[in-house]
This record gives structure tokens, C-alpha cells and sequence, in this order.
């Protein structure tokens, strides 16, 4: 999406690949920003779809590097246990985004930026005079005062998610990655990713083919982690896909 989004405003976008492991390419990720000199650099943490944190240490040295305004999208914090939130007053370039998407309230469609306060009074003077209603005002701050409820579906989400983790581990025909968000990113060593797409889908079980992905896998699948049901019902019906003729 920032891609897309900065090539339909006009504006010049670079994209540094992943390392195999899913860790930042320091080397090329700092050549390019003295070379490009990037007015912004956005990170996710945790990344979207390989569902990994970076190494805080890479992410420290991208600050440094940084002339411009770095932004650390902590959407899927919740299941991370991990932020840099603590660290916006240490960074005057800092933006740290959130939304109370992933914390089961993705209607509202909110989201937030944390950061210091000589950044967010300078995106104050840029906001538009057409905000967020009133209603998803009051919907947040009851969510947020009732915080704890939706800390604990995300915990429990986090457990199903471990359980999910460890029993696709042991699927000899795929491999598994570390996840550190709300779904699993797998790639198939045997099978075609479009077959095993569209027989979870005919069996009643939509997840996410990653098709061709710059840094990831051939025959990437992506699952979302669910109730604890859900999740047994894809390991059976994927199980039985894997193990078919």
C-alpha cells in the first residue's frame, strides 16, 4: 500500500528487499537512504506477510541514517509484545502508527500516529478540517477504557496462534515461518499453492495466496489464526489436501 499509494500521488518510491531470513538488508537499506535521501521511510513491525519483528538494533541504525521522518507501522503490535513507542520522545523524525483494527474493532476503521511533539504539531497544520465522526470517537474511548478485554482476545489469539505454529511445523510438506502477528506465512515444498488455495477454498476455508512477492518463497500461503476450532478444522482439511494423490 505505501507503494501503490506514493505512486498515485506522483511520488518517487524505492523498495529494499528482504534478507532470506525475513531481516533487513542493512547494507542496501542504508546506501539507499544516503543515496535517495528519502523524505520518508516506512517499517513494519511487525512486517506484513512475513509476520517477523526486525532487529531493534537495525532499526535504531535506520534513525541515525535517517534525515527525513521514519515511520514504524505497529499495526499488529498487539500479538508482538514489542514497540517503539517508548522511544518517540528520543527521535524527533519518529512516527509510530497504530489501529484498533487488530484489536478486534476494525469497523471503526482508526487508526493513530504516536510521535514527538515538534512532528505531530507540524501534521496538525496538515490535517483535514473533515476528522473522525463522533461516533468512532466515543467507540474508541469506551474501547480504550475497557482495554484490558481486548489485551486478553489478543493473548488468546497469541496461544491459539503458538499451537497453530507448532502443528503446521510438523507437516512434512511445508515451511513454516516464525510469526510474531495474528497469521502464519508457510511455503509449499510439494504442491502448488494455487491447488492447495483452491482446495481449502472449496473445502470452506478462504486464506491468503501471496502469489509472486518480491523476497518470499515460491508457493507462499498465508493463514490467519482463529478460534480454536477454525484453526483445527484447517490442519484437517489442509492435512488431508497435503497427504491426497
Amino acid at each position: 500500500m505505501y507503494q501503490h499509494i506514493a505512486n498515485s500521488l506522483g511520488l518517487a518510491f524505492s523498495g529494499i528487499p528482504l534478507n532470506e531470513d525475513f531481516s533487513l538488508d542493512m547494507p542496501a537499506m542504508l546506501s539507499a537512504i544516503k543515496q535517495d535521501d528519502p523524505a520518508v521511510i516506512f517499517l513494519a513491525y511487525p512486517n506484513n506477510p512475513t509476520a517477523n519483528l526486525f532487529s531493534d538494533d537495525d532499526l535504531l541504525a535506520i534513525l541515525d541514517a535517517a534525515n527525513g521522518v521514519v515511520v514504524i507501522d505497529e499495526a499488529y503490535q498487539p500479538f508482538a509484545h514489542q514497540t517503539f513507542l517508548n522511544r518517540v520522545q528520543d527521535f524527533e523524525q519518529l512516527l509510530v502508527m497504530r489501529t484498533v483494527s487488530k484489536l478486534g474493532l476494525a469497523g471503526l476503521r482508526l487508526g493513530f500516529v504516536v510521535g514527538h511533539e515538534n512532528l505531530t504539531g507540524q501534521l496538525e497544520k496538515i490535517r483535514l478540517p473533515y476528522n473522525i465522526n463522533v461516533f468512532t470517537q466515543l467507540t474508541a474511548r469506551f474501547a480504550f477504557k475497557h482495554i484490558d478485554v481486548l489485551d486478553s482476545q489478543a493473548a488468546i489469539i497469541c496461544e491459539q496462534r503458538d499451537a497453530l505454529l507448532k502443528s503446521l511445523s510438523l507437516f512434512d510438506g511445508l515451511n513454516v515461518f516464525p510469526s510474531e502477528a495474528n497469521f502464519i506465512l508457510f511455503a509449499l515444498r510439494s504442491d502448488s499453492a494455487e491447488h492447495v488455495f483452491n482446495a481449502l477454498k472449496q473445502a470452506g476455508i478462504l486464506i491468503k495466496k501471496m502469489g509472486k512477492v518480491q523476497g518470499l518463497p515460491a508457493e507462499c500461503l498465508r493463514v490467519t489464526v482463529g478460534s480454536d476450532s477454525e484453526n483445527k478444522l484447517f490442519l484437517e482439511k489442509i492435512h488431508a489436501i497435503l497427504e491426497s494423490p
